[in-house]
């Protein structure tokens, strides 16, 4: 959070920054953060690339007056063959950047938080006794990376795959499958219509 404050000021007040980057070097490198999502609108790092691609680029639009139609709020609501059902609710304006998880089962309930390292937390909700069991995950640089280390999961099982080393790599059938839902609850959105895809 440091660091996107960081790239905010040093972009609205660059007089105040040259002073402050003189003043310790935590404060430098915090004015000179250059991670995502700084590193995804100009591939050159300096701060006047970063502010002409803000003036000149999309990524200075306005999301809400612009050509971008990503959905900022959505929920998907799957049955699957067995009769299990999955919710997925996703929400582009909460108070706190952060994936939860929900997993009822006959036995007890898995629940999970992950906010991008700070605080990851597992918990698994015993039916019959109540008993609750945490599991903190802690930190590591892997999950505060693209999507909480999904991004890097990915790439590592198409190297993998590309590779010849199958094992562990998802199978082409259940990533066209993941992708086959993913384009029906699209369908379902702009459609207003629930879509079925066939068995295999």
């Amino acid at each position: 959070m440091r660091e996107r404050i960081g790239a905010g000021f040093t972009l609205r007040f660059p007089g105040w920054t040259e002073w402050l980057r003189r003043l310790a070097p935590p404060v430098e490198r915090a004015l000179d953060y250059r991670q995502w999502p700084i590193s995804a609108i100009s591939e050159d790092p300096s701060r006047a690339a970063r502010r002409r691609a803000l003036e000149e680029g999309p990524y200075g639009r306005c999301v809400f007056r612009c050509d971008n139609d990503v959905v900022d709020h959505q929920t998907v609501v799957m049955q699957f063959e067995s009769g299990a059902t999955a919710t997925l609710i996703l929400n582009g304006h909460a108070h706190e950047e952060a994936r939860t998880m929900r997993y009822d089962g006959t036995g007890a309930t898995l629940r999970g938080k992950s906010t991008y390292g700070l605080d990851d937390v597992i918990e698994i909700h015993d039916h019959v006794t109540g008993a609750v069991k945490r599991i903190h995950c802690g930190t590591s640089h892997a999950r505060v990376t693209g999507h909480g280390g999904g991004d890097e999961g990915l790439m590592r099982a198409f190297v993998r795959a590309v590779r010849g080393a199958h094992e562990g790599a998802p199978q082409p059938r259940q990533a066209l499958e993941s992708h086959l839902m993913a384009f029906a609850a699209d369908e379902a959105r702009l459609n207003g219509r629930v879509v079925t895809l066939l068995p295999r």
